[in-house]
């Protein structure tokens, strides 16, 4: 399911529960690595940003901040972000106290219960699954069931999202009893599309501070994206799979070193056996943009990864230089000339949309790379 169709799953729950409808849990499952997490935070950043109040990430409160936010609670979104394992059920209960002269116990709610209970937010409750503690099984019933941690109603204005590996991706799942399934709405979460990881890619980091040559390689092997997630136990143990979140690391830490030994290290350590078929592929060294353009009969005889590591080549080339369209318009028309359509191809998919147009509209008119670009269409 793509991240659109997600948020409005996440948007109707918030609506229906706003409205005193009938009260449903989303719950993300999917592999590992595939931005679970990072949905649900932008998520609520954006519905922040939709109801003009100040987005404010619990695990980064002091104490007076509490006090401070709690003064004026309409003013705030809290985002908390809690993993089921890493909690003690009277994370969630609240700590009992006597009181009226030791006559009785009443729970005082935690910092969390206690905000949660005056702002607007959301819950984000991940490794659901992952839990087996029968008391905590039970206080996190109670926040899907009832929204309530311990005593202490949610405020409407706050939704609860729960997040899960499935069971053939960790040997940890557990079973959810079928009564309380019934709470919640599963949502399967895939993999982003590289074109997507790549947008992503641009706008949080920007496009100079992650290895593009990474992106030549996924668009050359898209199978690697995501792979070796299953759980089981024929592998070593400990040998990581390759997965969005892992190729995200790799490409910023690419960016940050050109160290060969490290690279290797950085590579294998993060993405396992497929980190070395990257290696391999990175391996195909290429010459500059300007020697490209001057000596372009080089091309002839790269091989298939080369020719992907060129496409990104010229790409940069134009992204970071507009003065480049030029040089590149005579490359293309080299390229078009031996009618070799997947540079082609790899090119425009490499080029961001607005490079893209702009360099149609400077070829556009020239006959033979017009031919070329037809034919590159006609065979995808």
């Amino acid at each position: 399911m793509n991240l659109d169709a997600i948020e409005k799953r996440l948007d109707l729950s918030y609506e229906m529960r706003i409205e005193d409808l009938e009260a449903i849990t989303p719950h993300l499952v999917g592999p590992p690595g595939v931005g679970k997490s990072s949905i649900v935070r932008e998520y609520a950043e954006k519905k922040a940003h939709q109801l003009q109040k100040q987005f404010i990430d619990y695990d980064n409160l002091t104490p007076n901040d509490i006090e401070h936010i709690a003064e004026s609670p309409d003013k705030y979104y809290l985002f908390a972000d809690k993993r089921l394992t890493s909690l003690d059920p009277i994370d969630l209960s609240g700590l009992p106290r006597l009181v009226n002269n030791n006559q009785y116990v009443m729970f005082q709610p935690l910092a969390l219960a206690k905000l949660l209970n005056q702002t607007a937010g959301l819950l984000f409750l991940d490794e659901f699954l992952n839990e087996s503690r029968p008391n905590m099984l039970s206080a996190a019933y109670k926040i899907v069931r009832d929204h309530k941690i311990g005593d202490i109603a949610l405020n409407k204005q706050v939704l609860v999202v729960a997040a899960s590996n499935g069971s053939e991706h960790s040997s940890l799942s557990n079973n959810i009893p079928k009564p309380l399934r019934d709470r919640f709405d599963f949502i399967q979460t895939q993999a982003p599309t590289i074109e997507n990881w790549t947008n992503w890619m641009d706008q949080q980091y920007g496009t100079n501070k992650w290895e593009r040559n990474i992106l030549a390689y996924l668009l050359w092997k898209p199978s690697d994206f995501l792979t070796n997630t299953n759980d089981t136990l024929d592998d070593n143990g400990y040998e990581p799979p390759a997965t969005p979140r892992g190729w995200s690391f790799v490409s910023i830490a690419f960016a940050k070193t050109d160290d060969p030994q490290l690279r290797e290290s950085i590579a294998k350590g993060k993405l396992g056996r497929v980190g070395e078929t990257l290696l391999a592929f990175l391996a195909n060294k290429i010459p500059p943009f300007n020697e490209l353009v001057t000596t372009p009969q080089v091309i002839q005889s790269f091989n298939i990864e080369q020719k992907y590591l060129v496409a990104v080549t010229i790409a940069e080339a134009i992204t970071h230089t507009p003065q480049n369209m030029s040089k590149a318009k005579k490359l293309l028309e080299y390229i078009a000339e031996k009618d070799d359509r997947e540079l082609i191809s790899a090119l425009f998919a490499f080029l961001q949309k607005p490079q893209r147009r702009e360099l149609f509209i400077e070829v556009k008119n020239n006959p033979t790379i017009l031919r070329a670009l037809e034919q590159t269409g006609k065979a995808l």
